[in-house]
């Protein structure tokens, strides 16, 4: 039971009802009311404690390729993987989402965003504690295809508010480095329909508009990580070499 506590609007000492708020970003709130009026008499704070999934100390890279569809992401990502081991470093494909069922449970219902941004969240754990994580604290190079980056792009391109987004994903490593494939909606339309297969709902020319709109926000303005913006109308040659060439200057500069 709360200690009593005045209410100055009822003039008497009251047992006060205790109301917990939990906030997105890791606090509950915990405010002290009037049973009778319903004023707030007094308010304190908590912090929530959360796993740490952060490697102690810099080693490792992890590099997030990211884009909208047909941007070319997953083949650059593998490519990437396959030219850094060819000059004798170890490195780490992955893919979000990591577990397949969870893809195929998102694409066969129409959830609501924010549900959806929950899922995403969740699968981003799993997969940071099992594979990148440990990856990154045996000095390895991890490569991901997407990462929270697309959530942020994708869900606020779904109405979500970014700040509730950065909330959720609050606990995970975010990437060192993002090769953002940018290309026009219109040719990323026509590789995905060149594919033979059916567009999904997340593939249509004003959802992927949209998205594009906060990919590129999101490369001027991230401080968590360092964003190259990629010109995906290049050839795959050019496209591999810059990738490449870039990845080896972040390494030199983690070592100097």
């Amino acid at each position: 039971m709360s200690e009593p506590l005045l209410c100055t609007r009822c003039r008497e000492v009251v047992v006060p009802k205790v109301v917990r708020t939990l906030t997105f970003d890791g606090r509950v709130l915990k405010e002290y009311r009037c049973p009778r009026c319903g004023s707030v008499l007094l308010i304190q704070e908590e912090r929530i404690s959360l796993p740490k999934r952060g490697v102690e100390k810099a080693v490792g890279l992890y590099i997030a390729l990211e884009g909208i569809g047909g941007a070319g992401k997953t083949y650059f990502a593998k490519r990437l993987v396959a030219l850094l081991e060819e000059r004798g470093y170890s490195a780490v494909y992955v893919k979000e989402p990591w577990i397949p069922a969870i893809k195929e449970f998102i694409h066969k219902h129409d959830l609501d965003p924010d549900a959806e941004a929950y899922i995403f969240a969740a699968d981003r754990i799993i997969l940071q504690k099992e594979v990148v994580i440990p990856a990154l604290s045996e000095n390895k190079i991890v490569v991901s295809d997407r990462s929270v980056y697309a959530s942020i792009a994708y869900q606020c391109a779904r109405g979500l508010n970014e700040e509730f987004l950065w909330a959720i994903n609050r606990s995970i490593r975010i990437p060192d480095v993002v090769f953002l494939l940018d290309i026009p909606v219109s040719e990323a339309i026509r590789r995905l329909k060149a594919e033979g297969r059916r567009l999904t709902r997340y593939e249509n020319e004003e959802y992927l508009r949209r998205v594009r709109g906060h990919y590129l926000s999101l490369s001027r303005r991230a401080r968590s990580s360092r964003f190259y913006l990629i010109n995906a109308m290049k050839s795959k040659e050019e496209i591999e070499k810059e990738l490449v060439n870039l990845t080896l200057r972040e390494l030199k500069q983690r070592s100097s």
